[in-house]
């Protein structure tokens, strides 16, 4: 797979590297064994050359133990802090791989790519809206620049291309369409194992100071900040315009705020004038927004007026508004007594999910090792069902969201069990134990062929992705630093000088 897809730019890197050999060994000459050492040892990891810092992996470490283990009052073990730091790692020089061979190929991110994914985020939005005082606010608790976040999302949209260029790059026969049909067309029996959350809430206890600790930090988000809900006409510019087409614009937005001044329905005039389409249909309503959500002179504008006036014409890089403010709350600070059910709520679905998710993935640890469910079931005594035949489409009873299993279920050889399956509010595993094929269809096959051809693709393209992961991996050049620590520690910590277990620190250093 790697090989065939650098074929297509093999003329054009041909000449960049002609022409970065030179350059390499003229700067670098005899010091480059000594640069390359000096990498190497204060990297958490070079790989094909590219260093990925300490600072780096400290950072995401920072994030994924907070988002696992931040809100628990159980220690995690020795065991699961090597296998998180690992796993992290791996997914670091993952990401650098892809990143490497996307640059080469020219698969480039846009400006407008990142801004829109960010955007589109609900976790920055209030109502319905990108806010971006809640996005500062949530990447500095998260202890993330902007600056940060934005390369990060940038990597991931890179990281997105370069899959989709290799999932395009799989091809699909007829008779593999055939033969995928006829292995969907049967009936199966399955073993079932789930760690469903919200059985997890039952009888959980949050400690009062936990509740208190999360409110504290989290306060900003529960007091009632000062928000104007407003409507806006606007007349469009750009920014290169003339002094003269500024004008004329201007003008305009004055003769029809003078006509709104005599009269004329504000909401009237903007769904007939106004150049923001986001708004124009609304009669120019943007809804409620606080301070930070708009651009500076809006916003001064729009906080300055009483509910029920027009502003003088502001001008901002958009171009002109005249705004009406309909609408103000005035601030009001929460109270711990007030959020605290709420409160209480996030804490027990957080505490939930965590042990939801630790318990799957000691269960997934299991299974990759004995192979089969029941076994692993046995061994980390967690419950598992077994069905009667089912057939595609079918639902498991007493399972919400269960089409997702049966699904995946479907592309399982038979006594092979799957990975973690996501559904609805569980992580699930299954097993096909028994099997039996339904007689072939022609008519049935021809009306499924075009679906059953995506969801092949889909599924070879997932795999092609994983194969040229491994290739790549196979054919780079790494230095991981925090796999070489892992084990060196492993060695050291079974025993001290007196034959006592040696003592793992409280806290976890990247």
């Amino acid at each position: 797979m790697m090989n065939s897809m650098r074929k297509y730019t093999k003329v054009i890197l041909w000449f960049v590297v002609v022409a970065f050999v030179g350059t390499i060994f003229f700067v670098w000459g005899m010091d480059l064994g000594r640069r390359k050492q000096s990498l190497e040892q204060q990297s958490a990891a070079v790989v094909n050359g590219d260093p990925i810092s300490y600072e780096t992996f400290g950072q995401h470490w920072e994030q994924r133990y907070r988002q696992i283990f931040a809100d628990s009052d159980e220690e995690p073990s020795p065991q699961d802090l090597q296998r998180l730091r690992n796993d992290l790692m791996d997914s670091l020089i993952d990401t650098l791989l892809v990143s490497q061979e996307a640059k080469k190929l020219g698969l480039g991110v846009l400006p407008e790519e990142v801004a829109a994914r960010i955007y589109s985020m609900p976790a920055f939005q209030h109502e319905g809206r990108f806010f971006r005082e809640k996005y500062l606010s949530l990447l500095n608790y998260s202890r993330i620049t902007p600056e940060e976040f934005e390369a990060e999302q940038a990597q991931s949209i890179q990281t997105v291309k370069m899959h989709q260029l290799l999932r395009d790059s799989v091809l699909v026969t007829e008779s593999e369409v055939r033969a995928y049909y006829r292995s969907r067309s049967r009936r199966i029996k399955l073993q079932v194992a789930g760690f469903h959350w919200k059985k997890y809430q039952l009888g959980l206890q949050i400690p009062a100071k936990r509740v208190e600790d999360y409110y504290q930090s989290h306060r900003e988000e529960y007091d009632q900040p000062e928000e104007v809900q407003a409507a806006h006409i606007l007349i469009r510019v750009n920014a290169d315009a003339t002094e003269e087409e500024k004008l004329t614009a201007k003008l305009k937005l004055e003769n029809l705020k003078s006509e709104i001044e005599k009269g004329r329905p504000f909401a009237e005039m903007a769904k007939e004038y106004s150049d923001d389409p986001g708004s124009a249909a609304q009669g120019g309503d943007l809804g409620y927004f606080r301070r930070g959500a708009m651009v500076k002179p809006f916003e001064e504008a729009a906080f300055a007026l009483k509910p029920g006036a027009l502003s003088q014409i502001v001008e901002t890089p958009f171009g002109f508004h005249l705004i009406k403010v309909t609408k103000r709350r005035e601030a009001k600070k929460s109270t711990l007594a007030g959020v605290r059910g709420k409160i209480l709520k996030i804490l027990k679905e957080q505490e939930a999910k965590r042990q939801a998710q630790k318990n799957a993935a000691d269960f997934l640890k299991r299974l990759q090792e004995t192979k089969d469910l029941s076994r692993a079931g046995q061994q980390a005594k967690v419950k598992f069902t077994t069905t009667g035949w089912i057939q595609e489409g079918d639902s498991l009873p007493g399972l919400e969201t269960s089409e997702r299993i049966v699904d995946q279920a479907f592309d399982l050889a038979l006594n092979r069990p799957s990975a973690s399956i996501f559904s609805g509010d569980g992580i699930y595993f299954v097993q096909v134990t028994a099997e039996k094929f339904r007689p072939f269809n022609e008519n049935l096959y021809s009306l499924e062929y075009e679906t059953l051809l995506e969801r092949l693709k889909s599924l070879r393209g997932n795999q092609a992705v994983r194969d040229w992961l491994a290739e790549a991996r196979a054919q780079a050049t790494i230095t991981n630093n925090i796999e070489k620590e892992s084990s060196e520690t492993e060695d050291e910590t079974p025993e001290n000088q007196d034959g006592q277990a040696a003592s793992t620190p409280e806290q976890p250093a990247p």
